[in-house]
């Protein structure tokens, strides 16, 4: 069926006048003659009819207007809704990220981009490091915030630095040392160590070994619990140390104890996202150049007291 035939029919029918209809339609009252007739001929039934002075609707016209009127307004909103689409203002965007180190600005930043792309559907989705570099290649989220992943040169993920996060110490707050100011490798080295588990965070986990190993000393990695909140867990009641991101002080902690370290040493935190992304991808990318700076970001982060 011929659209162009149903406007001309649908604008016929509430103008009744073969030339006012002609007028709105940009036309010749010819044009709207073909049009009805060639529709008519196809439905088989007469629309309209035709005086020297008006032009009415048939009862089989009636009828056929309410399902032409509905079927117009179907096809404006599939062409809007295909629009937004192809502009990424409407569809899915799916984020992975680290629950620890997002807390502090996820929820505001999903919030004000949703004010922003209110037809975009986000879901979010909590992963680990590892899990996220492994989602995107395989086209199962959008974008991963995270720390660095160490990446095969032929991969195609982009990345952007938003922030250092400071790794601290963290123990029970029992332990003999939750009391110092500061601690330095060096006597963290005297104590079996918990760290973040290598396999779900290499970066976090290299850097912690590396800074050991340039002065000199051999840690004693005894554990490695793959999520922060069973290290903090399991580090409140045994005598192990551990060393995490200083953002990971915002989990469930009540029985742990956080202690700076007398050597700087940080981990960064990324914003990843695949080489080619689709055009929702796209329009995140854009408004989060825009609106959220590396700045506010780290601003949101804890600090310890």
């Amino acid at each position: 069926m011929n659209f162009k035939h149903l406007k001309t029919f649908v604008k016929l029918a509430h103008s009744g006048s073969f030339s006012l209809a002609a007028q709105q339609l940009h036309t010749v009252q010819s044009a709207v003659s073909r049009h009805i007739n060639a529709l008519e001929q196809e439905l088989e039934v007469t629309l309209f009819s035709r005086t020297t002075r008006q032009v009415e609707l048939t009862a089989a016209g009636a009828a056929f207007l309410q399902h032409a009127e509905g079927l117009l307004r179907q096809t404006e909103q599939a062409r809007v809704d295909a629009q937004r689409v192809q502009s990424g203002a409407q569809g899915t965007l799916r984020i992975g990220y680290l629950s620890s180190a997002c807390a502090a600005f996820l929820p505001l930043l999903l919030r004000d981009f949703a004010a922003h792309a209110a037809q975009v559907r986000i879901e979010i989705v909590e992963m680990t490091a590892a899990q996220q570099f492994a989602a995107l290649h395989h086209g199962n989220i959008d974008v991963g915030f995270s720390r660095p992943v160490h990446q095969h040169p032929a991969t195609t993920i982009h990345s952007r630095h938003l922030l250092n996060d400071p790794i601290v110490a963290v123990m029970a707050d029992n332990h003999p040392l939750a009391g110092a100011p500061q601690l330095s490798l060096t006597q963290l080295n005297e104590h079996k160590l918990t760290l973040f588990a290598r396999q779900q965070a290499p970066t976090l986990f290299d850097t912690i070994i590396s800074a050991f190993h340039a002065q000199q000393l051999q840690p004693s990695v005894t554990s490695e619990p793959v999520t922060m909140q069973a290290l903090l867990t399991q580090l409140s009641c045994s005598r192990d140390i551990g060393l995490v991101p200083g953002c990971v002080s915002r989990l469930q902690t009540d029985l742990c104890h956080f202690v700076p370290l007398s050597t700087p040493l940080t981990v960064s935190l990324e914003m990843h996202w695949q080489q080619h992304p689709n055009a929702v991808t796209k329009r995140w990318l854009s408004w989060f150049e825009a609106n959220a700076s590396p700045a506010s970001i780290a601003a949101s982060m804890p600090t310890l007291n």
